[in-house]
């Protein structure tokens, strides 16, 4: 195996970087400041590409897909914003068979869902991300230590038919799913993103399981399906706030 030196340099305003191998082979890299110096001069067959598409891509991205009463935010242990994507999650799961439950990771959600109009580019602004919604199943007992995880590290985005708390970073009581403890003589389905089933913020212990159902479905369009769907049952995006995760002082 080869052995590489590395030499760290740092600058007010560069940064440079020295590997040197045992073979005595430099290479170097420095720090490049990306700013509009590399937009001169202009690439005139992809400017004219960018020019032909801009128009129609901003249309659709202003386009109004519904409107909130409220702002809704992301925030721990559970917020509007989390309770929305997680609930959307679970519920979507029953087109490929269901889930017990629907976890999600806050670092997922990456803006404000704006009170009034909720513009497709709101959307792309909250859930920047490619990832895709997964069904893995697991025991019980490894569902309890994934609350576990959570009480000891920070809860994560969880959907309405669980409740538990957590004292200390410690589960305060037995977690409850749809209103019964976990069972240690069942398995449990959790509809997730593919980017947590690899081991995403640290959530190692769903790569051993029991069997993974792959949708193909964005997270960003499970969102658009529930957004159109609440807007023509009820005419508005909304979310609660309902007591999934208790901080105990």
């Amino acid at each position: 195996m080869k052995r590489v030196l590395f030499i760290l340099v740092i600058a007010l305003s560069s940064l440079t970087i020295v590997a040197q191998d045992r073979g005595g082979l430099v290479i170097k890299g420095y720090r490049v400041l990306m700013d509009t110096t590399y937009d001169n001069p202009v690439e005139p067959r992809a400017s004219a590409i960018i020019s032909k598409y801009r128009p129609k891509m901003e249309r659709a991205m202003m386009e109004v897909v519904g409107k909130s009463d409220v702002e809704m935010r992301s925030g721990k242990p559970e917020s509007l914003l989390s309770n929305f994507a997680a609930d959307a999650m679970l519920s979507y799961s029953s087109k490929f068979g269901g889930a017990d439950f629907a976890i999600t990771n806050f670092g997922g959600l990456r803006a404000t869902m704006p009170a009034g109009d909720v513009r497709r580019y709101d959307i792309f602004s909250i859930f920047p991300f490619e990832n895709y919604l997964v069904i893995v199943e697991i025991p019980g007992h490894q569902v309890r230590e994934l609350f576990g995880f959570f009480a000891k590290n920070g809860p994560q985005a969880i959907s309405g038919n669980v409740k538990y708390a957590i004292k200390d970073r410690k589960l305060e009581g037995e977690p409850l799913i749809n209103g019964k403890p976990i069972s240690d003589e069942r398995s449990y389905k959790v509809a997730t993103l593919d980017f947590l089933l690899t081991g995403g913020d640290d959530l190692t212990m769903l790569k051993e399981n029991m069997g993974v159902v792959t949708t193909g479905v964005l997270l960003r369009d499970i969102i658009f399906d529930r957004i159109e769907n609440m807007m023509k049952r009820d005419g508005k995006i909304h979310s609660a706030l309902d007591g999934r995760v208790t901080l105990i002082k």
